[in-house]
């Protein structure tokens, strides 16, 4: 094979893998008032999926994962009062509470913005979590990207989180976007 012909190839191929641009989606209920659109290939976790990955005590309203099961979405509709007009100050508390959760966090984006004329806080990071007991079995790094909006219906607190691990986040964090982009709510 010539060697234009290699070198055509090769940008071809690296032009492929560079554009492949957020995959279809496909808008998803997630309550009467609440709809997102989330990757085709993005199915309902079950409920031992939703044990492996989350240690909470109360599982998420609605979770959904990748194909590969390497990115998740999940929504929490919380107990937790709340205000349209507090979310500056609800950012603080927030962001404070997920710097307590791990090692270390390096946020990309924080703020108060409008998403479909409605006001969310979003808080977009990379985190680390060291475990550094020594009796456990699980010792190492766990690296995460995440990109989570909050905004309050009804004067609760509403989350929708979108996950993976930081090796995949370049493929990921334009979906992730796309997908925050997505909701709408429908009604106060």
């Amino acid at each position: 094979m010539g060697f234009q012909l290699k070198i055509f190839l090769l940008v071809l191929t690296a032009w492929g893998i560079g554009f492949q641009g957020v995959p279809k989606l496909k808008k998803t209920k997630l309550t009467e008032q609440i709809t997102v659109s989330l990757p085709e290939d993005f199915h309902p976790m079950t409920d031992d999926e939703i044990a492996a990955k989350y240690f909470v005590a109360r599982k998420p309203t609605a979770s959904f994962s990748s194909a590969d099961r390497v990115a998740d979405f999940s929504f929490n509709q919380t107990t937790t009062p709340g205000r349209q007009q507090d979310l500056a100050m609800l950012k603080d508390f927030f962001k404070s509470g997920i710097r307590s959760n791990f090692t270390k966090v390096d946020f990309i984006q924080e703020g108060v913005v409008q998403i479909n004329e409605r006001d969310f806080v979003v808080l977009e990071y990379t985190a680390e979590l060291r475990d550094e007991d020594p009796n456990s079995a699980n010792k190492g790094v766990t690296r995460q990207y995440s990109y989570i909006v909050y905004t309050t219906i009804r004067n609760k607190v509403n989350v929708m989180a979108f996950n993976c691990p930081v090796q995949v986040k370049e493929r990921w964090q334009p979906i992730a976007k796309e997908v925050m982009n997505s909701i709408k709510i429908s009604g106060k």
